[in-house]
């Protein structure tokens, strides 16, 4: 599939998406969309395991939201019925409700998404703010939910609406040997955190630390993010996009039917009471023993206990050498996860 502004390709099981607008790759509704293609392409794809975002320009991830866009927002909510809705506190109950209605609706039923999707794309050029919204979101949840392990391969200065998409990815890596910085700073031009920041950063990071960065709409260099929990790790440039690539030829390995389970138990249960979180999570159990690979797993694992640990001391396994081989997921080389 060709797009204007976003460049993939094949590493083995992993799927590398790089962001090409020049010159600093700012976000914008066109680059949402395309990544909208891609997010439901790999939902489909077994040969994909790992989807890597990453910046096609060197020394460049996204700068942060296209400003004009935002400027758009801001003209058209002078006139906008929402906007004005908004300005009563009867308004925004009302608004919250059927927003919050609309979400639990599309959750469950994606052809409704894909309705609401096409529809407010067709008013784009009417109802701008409602469609990036929408957009936004539903994209950016799609990315958090998805059947694959996420990478953020972020290699250069990432700002705003680049570090909220950050948030999304299940893992965050981040160039440190060339001053990149990331941050949060929309405080500083008096606007909100709108792609989600506000909600993902105090479930990373806590709410304290998450209220202090955005707040102070201070720059964190990478080995202080790290530090901070933001970034999982950090690589000098010249090995950056190698050390990526072997964490997720490691990721590649992890049956896909848990890593979706898991995702699914984390995301979800971070979203509800802790007695109906521990529900799904025992739901996801069942769902992941209910498949052919998993026995095979459990089989080789008590294989290799019966030979390699439960044995006299003289002859056992080191707890290390067994989860080396664990890790790197040998004894399950091969497996389709289904």
């Amino acid at each position: 599939m060709d797009y204007r502004f976003l460049e993939t390709r094949r590493v083995g099981q992993t799927l590398w998406v790089e962001i090409h607008n020049p010159h600093v790759n700012f976000l914008t509704v066109d680059i949402l969309e395309e990544l909208w293609d891609v997010v439901k392409r790999v939902r489909k794809d077994d040969a994909v395991r790992v989807l890597v975002l990453t910046g096609g320009i060197e020394d460049t991830y996204i700068m942060h939201f296209s400003i004009p866009e935002l400027l758009r927002i801001a003209e058209e909510n002078r006139t906008s019925p929402f906007s004005r809705l908004a300005r009563f506190p009867l308004g925004r109950a009302l608004l919250d409700g059927i927003n919050t209605m609309n979400n639990l609706l599309m959750d469950h039923f994606p052809a409704l998404e894909e309705l609401n999707l096409k529809q407010a794309r067709a008013l784009k050029s009417r109802l701008f703010t409602l469609y990036l919204s929408l957009q936004m979101h539903r994209l950016y949840l799609a990315i958090e939910r998805l059947n694959k392990v996420t990478i953020a391969a972020i290699n250069g200065p990432c700002n705003g609406g680049g570090t909220e998409f950050a948030a999304c990815f299940d893992f965050r890596f981040m160039v440190g040997d060339q001053g990149f910085t990331i941050g949060q700073p929309e405080v500083l031009v008096g606007i909100v955190a709108g792609g989600g920041g506000t909600q993902r950063w105090p479930r990373h990071l806590g709410k304290a630390k998450a209220l202090e960065w955005m707040l102070k709409g201070n720059q964190l260099e990478a080995r202080e993010a790290k530090e901070w929990g933001i970034i999982t790790d950090v690589f000098n440039k010249v090995e950056f996009h190698d050390r990526v690539q072997e964490f997720a030829d490691v990721m590649a390995k992890r049956p896909p039917v848990a890593v979706h389970a898991i995702k699914r138990a984390v995301h979800g249960g971070m979203d509800t009471f802790l007695s109906r979180a521990l529900t799904r999570e025992t739901l996801e159990s069942l769902r992941v023993f209910d498949t052919a690979d998993v026995e095979k797993a459990m089989r080789s694992y008590a294989k290799l206990l019966g030979e390699r640990v439960d044995v006299p001391v003289e002859g056992r396994m080191e707890n290390q050498e067994l989860m080396d081989i664990m890790y790197n997921a040998r004894f399950i080389d091969g497996f389709e996860g289904k």
